[in-house]
């Protein structure tokens, strides 16, 4: 996708949009960043561990150089001198590595999260066009990019001027120091610069990241016509469909299902149907149907109820009825008052309650 096509895409990408564009490996990163991280983890491990390093190795150069001459030299002590010298490297190396490849691992986790995108390493022919090519070339993001490599020059530049003239007396008496004080000198210098250098560019790199978030944003963009051809695919897939009708009855069954808590009484089938209903006079004209189902959901309501001590009642002419021409949340007819009244006055008889009077 050209960031120079985007001139009519006004309209924000829609969750799908982002999703495709994410496993194609579309997303918004900046290299310069994980380099930046990558330089200040080495720097400050350097900074952390250099000492500790340097003493091993200085050690292992002591060991080598005042042991004595190895004149028969077989197998077996060879694989010995191979290995001491391979476990004080391990040693000195291997946390170094693994710190610097923690903040790569860090910085690109930070930038995209964790993703795997094989359709990114798919071969595209339309890479090797030239046309597209050119235009990558003249395109606002190589303008960019090559803002920031003259900036990161100049910034390089600057920095490592200004470390370099702030410590100018103590390089000029380098030649009057010890080989071994001359060595720690530069090794710290060279800790430090890199550190100064790091920070400076993970500060460049961040604006850098926020450029090419602002560009990824823009190039998602979708126009009007893009977003009503989404919106009719999604609309038309029957699988989309039919997932969305699933969770619609589900969060009706949620509903009704928690409404039997609060329900006067249920009357059942008694196995097949059952049916929830309160009455507050109150709030409500008439009694109200608060929860229904056949099969799962009755044995649902009938064991919620069972939980909260709701009177369960049988009565299946009467279960059979409201299932068939009540809604949930529709009072019961008319016709089914005087039923409904005696079925009240026996459920509040048992329960020690008086019934209310309907209107």
């Amino acid at each position: 996708m050209s960031s120079d096509d985007a001139g009519d895409k006004t309209e924000l990408p829609t969750d799908r949009r982002r999703q495709q564009a994410r496993e194609q490996g579309n997303i918004a990163r900046s290299v310069d960043l994980t380099a930046a991280v990558v330089l200040l983890s080495a720097s400050g491990g350097l900074y952390m561990l250099g000492p500790g390093c340097g003493e091993m190795f200085l050690q292992l150069l002591r060991g080598t150089l005042t042991a004595e001459p190895l004149l028969n030299l077989d197998q077996k002590s060879a694989a010995q001198i191979v290995w001491q010298t391979a476990y004080v490297v391990s040693q000195a190396v291997i946390p170094l590595m693994l710190l610097v490849a923690g903040g790569s691992l860090a910085a690109n986790v930070m930038q995209v999260g964790l993703m795997w995108s094989p359709e990114a390493l798919e071969p595209k022919l339309e890479r090797l066009n030239p046309l597209s090519g050119f235009q990558r070339i003249f395109s606002l993001s190589s303008v960019v990019r090559l803002g920031g490599s003259i900036a990161k020059i100049l910034l390089v530049a600057g920095v490592a001027y200004l470390y370099l003239s702030t410590h100018q007396d103590q390089y000029l008496a380098l030649p009057e120091q010890e080989a071994s004080a001359l060595l720690v000198t530069m090794g710290q210098s060279v800790v430090e610069l890199g550190f100064y250098l790091a920070l400076s560019l993970v500060g460049l790199a961040i604006l850098d990241y926020g450029y090419q978030y602002w560009n990824h944003e823009r190039e998602l963009k979708m126009t009007k016509q893009e977003l009503r051809e989404e919106m009719k695919e999604m609309e038309g897939n029957p699988h989309v469909r039919s997932r969305r009708r699933e969770l619609h009855r589900k969060l009706a069954e949620a509903r009704q299902i928690g409404a039997v808590k609060t329900a006067d009484v249920v009357i059942t089938n008694p196995t097949e149907i059952a049916v929830a209903i309160k009455y507050d006079p109150a709030t409500m004209p008439a009694p109200m149907v608060v929860a229904k189902g056949m099969g799962e959901i009755a044995a649902q309501i009938r064991r919620l109820a069972a939980e909260h001590g709701v009177p369960i009642i049988e009565r299946k002419p009467l279960a059979r009825a409201l299932y068939r021409n009540v809604k949930v949340g529709r009072t019961i007819p008319v016709e089914l008052y005087e039923v409904f009244v005696e079925i009240l006055a026996y459920v509040y008889r048992i329960t020690g309650k008086k019934p209310p009077k309907l209107s």
